[in-house]
């Protein structure tokens, strides 16, 4: 060994030795800690924080900076404590008493404010340049009464720090609260007079003058503002939030393209969301181009670029944004979450479903997810599996009311208006006065037959807004108290409100058709498709009413229309109507080639009347069933189903899928007259009648009274069997069901005439 290396080692030793002392120790996890607290990672740094002061419990600066070190983190209490624990070790701990002083600002109790007061005092007597401590004393001024001083305060904190104006605004916050309109006017003046160069406290003034309903003044602060900074933010945002206000349409783009030029991502694409609340979609198309290619294709930007798209109902152009953006990113969250939406509505249910369980695999489920596989349950007709998701959104967020109203739609539907009623009263406080909320809460009222209720909500939410929603619900209660006059007239006042609601001329055609007068309804209905041209659902509504009248011609064209203006369902209905002139051949070309594409149960249902009609039985049943893999919950399927299987000789497995249909369909009396039918083929003729019986009080039909009258003659009552076998003849002489039941009453029938 050398020996310059022996004649390290006393120092080697001494250095060893200096480090083990409690001091050193503290110094060395200080130093750590601090520097994990720069970076960021507070959990790191609190165990060094707590390991320091271990070393040197007397010292407070660990305690300190641990409390420090908890208040970045977010976790208030835990900091306080520490606060307090430094303070105990050391009372004159100057950082750690002003901290606690902070805390005892927001408690808002007197004796507390008074402690805080002598605290920033002091701290503003040692430290002039402290402008958080002028601020925060203005603000235990206020709290303590002491207006004068509070704002002799706030001045000197606006000299100080021109460009923040937080206390200000927690200072007028709390006149407001207290509703102490005159205090919040009177700071807010004072302040722009006395920094009457600051952007700053223009706005805050602005905002003092909106909330007064001083519009005129507030208008005249904002131009200020921008007067003195032209990109500042607040004073743009305030602007195009009065443009808005105001409908000033190129007002908003000009503000809009302004705040678009800001560095913050969040307003890149603020001009182009404007022009698409315009409905200039070609516009705002090339305004998220613009603001795309500026930065770099960023993919939060491209998402919210999709979603406009997806709300405007510009579907094609947002496939081909969000296949863009899986093209790069395929895992992106937002981009499947899109795609999936797009697949559920052109009814790519396989596809969607396979892009939710991708997300639901990488722990990326949320509210938006359960409502959009809500509907592809929906689609296939699983109200349960719908309503559970539904649900599941709801427990994410219960502030979602999109879901929300959604489920209390399906209860309604589902005759359990009741329920939609407490999922209602589950609502926050703030959405309970939304005219949206007291639509759906008055359409629950309505569906549980809560008369009286219904009645206020409805008055009540008149006088809020006068809206369709609010008068046909209105029209509703009147049609109840048999006042149809007064019914017809809020629903023409509704329909004054918006023309072209399809809803509310459904509404006005049963009105008029209660009054006997559809062919005038009819006329009506004509005059509107005319002064709205392209609207599709007025159109196809015109198209039920001239089949039912029997203008079948006038119908023809009329769905014709709807297919122009979009509606995907023209093509079946015009089927529908070859169908029954008995064009089937017709019926069949124009079905088969939609079903490539776009394959639907509602589809198949018509493929297989068709099929049926040509008495191709086996084809209808393979129809059928491939409907149901389409929606596997969809009762008029399981019935048509178990219809053909009858017909086949196999009445186990007709009986199967008919009390399935009775099961989602209750006292349906379609079903119910399929399951006796498929008895009475059985030659079970003691259940057949009990089930054709309440089919036949379900709905009176030809059909109905055709087969109860085979029902009686077989179970041993031929009177009763002839009567009902005579309204049948009456009401319909060309049924199909007088064929397979003339056999057994012909002869008589023919005695009884002569």
């Amino acid at each position: 060994m050398s020996i310059r290396f022996l004649s390290l080692i006393p120092a080697l030793l001494l250095l060893t030795a200096c480090s083990s002392t409690p001091a050193l120790r503290e110094s060395a996890h200080m130093y750590k800690g601090k520097r994990y607290l720069d970076r960021g990672e507070f959990k790191k740094a609190s165990i060094e924080f707590r390991v320091a002061s271990q070393n040197m419990p007397k010292d407070a600066e660990p305690l300190y900076q641990l409390g420090m070190t908890y208040l970045r983190a977010g976790t208030s209490q835990l900091a306080l404590e520490s606060f307090q624990k430094a303070v105990a070790v050391d009372p004159k701990h100057e950082e750690a008493q002003y901290q606690l002083a902070l805390f005892k600002v927001s408690a808002n109790k007197p004796e507390l404010l008074l402690e805080a007061k002598q605290v920033l005092l002091a701290r503003a007597a040692s430290h002039p340049n402290d402008a958080e401590a002028f601020g925060t004393m203005a603000m235990v001024e206020v709290k303590l009464d002491n207006k004068e001083q509070s704002l002799k305060w706030l001045l000197e904190f606006a000299e100080k720090k021109p460009a923040s104006y937080r206390p200000a605004n927690l200072t007028i916050a709390v006149f407001m609260a207290r509703q102490d309109v005159e205090s919040a006017k009177e700071f807010s003046s004072a302040l722009a007079k006395h920094v009457p160069d600051s952007p700053d406290a223009a706005v805050l003034r602005a905002e003092v003058l909106l909330a007064t309903h001083d519009d005129a003044g507030a208008d005249a602060e904002i131009n200020r503002a921008l007067s003195l900074k032209p990109d500042l933010r607040p004073a743009l945002m305030l602007r195009l939030r009065r443009q808005e206000i105001t409908s000033d349409p190129k007002g908003a783009e000009q503000t809009s393209a302004s705040l678009s030029k800001l560095p913050e991502q969040q307003w890149w694409s603020a001009h182009a969301r404007v022009l698409f609340s315009q409905k200039k979609y070609d516009e705002g198309i090339a305004e998220y181009q613009r603001a795309l290619k500026e930065h770099g294709n960023a993919v939060s930007l491209r998402g919210e670029y999709a979603a406009s798209l997806i709300a405007a109902g510009r579907s094609k152009d947002a496939i081909a944004v969000v296949g863009e953006t899986l093209k790069d990113h395929p895992k992106d969250p937002t981009a499947l979450l899109q795609r999936a939406t797009l697949e559920i509505s052109t009814g790519s249910l396989d596809a969607a479903t396979r892009d939710i369980k991708t997300l639901r695999d990488m722990k990326r489920v949320t509210a938006e997810l359960s409502v959009q596989e809500s509907r592809i349950y929906a689609a296939r007709g699983e109200t349960v599996k719908e309503g559970d998701l539904l649900t599941e959104a709801l427990q994410q967020a219960p502030r979602f009311s999109a879901a929300r109203n959604k489920l209390v739609q399906l209860l309604i539907a589902s005759g359990k208006a009741r329920n939609a009623l407490l999922i209602l009263d589950q609502a926050p406080g703030s959405e309970k006065s939304t005219p949206e909320y007291l639509y759906y809460r008055n359409s629950a009222l309505l569906s549980a037959g809560e008369w009286e209720e219904a009645r206020k909500g409805v008055d009540a939410a008149l006088k809020q807004k006068r809206t369709p929603g609010f008068l046909y619900q209105d029209a509703a209660l009147r049609v109840h108290a048999k006042e149809l006059a007064g019914a017809r007239k809020s629903i023409e006042a509704g329909l004054e409100l918006a023309p072209a609601d399809p809803f509310g001329w459904k509404l006005l055609g049963e009105a008029m058709q209660d009054q006997g007068q559809l062919p005038a309804f009819v006329g009506k209905l004509k005059e509107a498709v005319a002064r709205n041209p392209g609207a599709a659902p007025l159109e196809k509504l015109l198209s039920a009413r001239l089949t039912q009248t029997g203008d079948l011609s006038g119908a023809r064209a009329a769905y014709e229309a709807a297919k122009i203006a979009g509606d995907a369902e023209a093509d079946r209905e015009v089927a529908v109507l070859d169908i029954r002139t008995g064009s089937v051949d017709s019926a069949e070309r124009r079905m088969l080639e939609p079903v490539k594409t776009h394959d639907s149960a509602a589809s198949r249902l018509v493929l297989g009347d068709i099929a049926l009609r040509k008495g191709a039985t086996d084809l209808a049943i393979q129809h059928y069933t491939q409907a149901l893999k389409l929606e596997p919950a969809n009762p008029a399927v399981m019935n048509n189903l178990a219809e053909m299987l009858a017909v086949k000789g196999r009445y186990d497995d007709a009986l199967f899928w008919a009390q399935k249909a009775l099961a989602l369909s209750p006292g349906n009396p379609t079903v119910l007259d399929t399951i006796g039918w498929t008895y009475y083929r059985q030659g079970k003729f003691e259940p057949a009648l009990e089930y054709l019986d309440k089919a036949l009080r379900g709905r009176e039909r030809p059909l109905a009274h055709y087969h109860f009258a085979a029902g009686l003659l077989k179970a041993g009552d031929p009177a009763r069997a002839k009567a009902e076998y005579a309204i049948a003849l009456r009401q319909d002489p060309q049924s199909p069901a007088r064929t397979e039941v003339a056999q057994l009453f012909e002869g008589s029938i023919r005695k009884v005439s002569r």
